[in-house]
C-alpha cells in the first residue's frame, strides 16, 4: 500500500510526511536519549524529532507518515506528536480502563483511526485490545495466552501477529497470527526451537520477519532475523548470520529492505547498538546506519507500518 494513499489521523498533531526512506529511531548520547530522522538511503542522522523530551522509545508512524506515537519510558505513557516533533502532548485524553503499564502499539494501516494496544491490568493480567486514538475500546482479542507483545498488523488490517507464551514474565514465545474479527491464534513458530519475538508482516502480507534468540558456539547469546511464511506452511528461514543480538525487525514502506537493531561489530569497533539495513532477501550483507553519528540505539526503529 503506498504511503502516499493513506490521509492525516483525525485528532492527532501531524506535519508533513516524511518520505519513504527515512525512518524513526532512539540513540543515547551523552546520557541524553532523543528520537532522531536516519536516512536509510545515505545512512546520515538527521533531524532530532524531539529534543529536550525524556525517554522517546519505540515509535510508531501513522499510515500517512505524518504523525508518531512513542513510549516514554519511565513515565509508563503512551504520546503522540507530529512526525516533525511539534505539537507533542499524551495520546489519549482518558486511557483505556485498567491499563497499568503500555506496551509498544500497532497502527491499523487501513483503519487510521485504530490501534492494537497490549496492557498489563491492575492484577498482572496481559490483556489485548483494540482501541481508537481517542482511547475508547472497541473489543478485545482473546488470544488465550497468558502473555502476548509486539503486535503488529497485516497491510490489510485484517490480522495480526505478536509474541504469545502461556508463561508470564517471559521476553519472548512463539510467533502468532489471529484475525482481528475472532478466533483462535494460529501458531506461526516453534518456542522450542528459540526465544522468538518482534514480529512484523511484510508490506505484501506474506511473510513475518522476527528475532529468535540462541546460544553460539561459545555458550554465549545471540539472536538472529528470520522470515516465516505468514501462513506459517515452511520452516523459517535465518536472514541474518548470528554474529550478535539482532532484534526489532521493521521493513520499508515498499518492502525491499529491512532494518534492525542489533550489536554486531560496527564501524567504531564496539558491540554498541546501532541501526543496520539488510535486504528482505538477505542476498548481501547488512549495512550500519548513522556511521560517525554520536550515541547508541536504543528501542526499536519505526519504518513501514506495523
Amino acid at each position: 500500500m503506498p504511503s502516499t494513499a493513506a490521509a492525516p489521523v483525525p485528532g492527532l498533531p501531524h506535519s508533513a510526511p516524511i518520505g519513504d526512506q527515512v525512518l524513526l529511531a532512539s540513540r543515547v548520547a551523552d546520557g541524553v536519549e532523543s528520537l532522531v530522522q536516519v536516512d536509510a538511503a545515505s545512512g546520515q542522522v538527521g533531524q532530532t524529532v524531539l529534543p529536550g523530551t525524556p525517554g522517546p522509545q519505540f515509535p510508531v508512524l501513522s499510515p500517512d507518515r505524518g504523525s508518531i506515537i512513542y513510549v516514554q519510558a519511565g513515565a509508563n505513557t503512551l504520546r503522540t506528536a507530529a512526525v516533525d516533533g511539534t505539537g507533542d502532548r499524551l495520546l489519549f485524553d482518558t486511557a483505556p480502563a485498567d491499563c497499568q503499564n503500555y506496551f509498544r502499539p500497532a497502527w491499523n494501516p487501513v483503519d487510521q483511526a485504530e490501534l492494537a494496544l497490549v496492557c498489563a491490568t491492575s492484577t498482572g493480567a496481559v490483556v489485548l485490545n483494540l482501541v481508537g486514538v481517542d482511547g475508547s475500546v472497541r473489543g478485545p482479542v482473546n488470544t488465550g495466552l497468558a502473555t502476548v507483545d509486539d503486535v503488529a498488523f497485516s497491510p490489510d488490517g485484517k490480522s495480526i501477529t505478536y509474541w504469545g507464551s502461556n508463561s508470564q514474565g517471559v521476553g519472548g514465545g512463539g510467533i502468532y497470527v489471529q484475525s482481528v474479527a475472532g478466533g483462535a491464534p494460529t501458531q506461526i513458530t516453534d518456542p522450542a526451537a528459540g526465544s522468538d519475538a518482534d514480529p512484523v508482516f511484510s508490506p505484501d502480507g506474506t511473510h513475518i520477519a522476527f528475532r529468535r534468540v540462541g546460544t553460539d558456539a561459545a555458550g554465549g547469546t545471540v539472536a538472529l532475523l528470520y522470515l516465516a511464511a505468514a501462513v506459517g506452511s515452511a520452516e523459517p528461514t535465518p536472514l541474518t548470520d548470528g554474529s550478535g543480538v539482532d532484534q526489532d525487525p521493521i521493513y520499508s514502506p515498499n518492502g525491499t529492505q529491512i532494518a534492525f537493531k542489533s550489536t554486531r561489530l560496527n564501524a567504531a569497533g564496539t558491540n554498541d547498538n546501532q541501526i543496520w539495513v539488510v535486504p528482505a532477501d538477505g542476498s548481501v550483507p547488512p549495512r550500519e546506519l548513522g556511521v560517525g553519528a554520536p550515541g547508541v540505539a536504543d528501542g526499536a526503529p519505526a519504518w513501514g507500518h506495523r
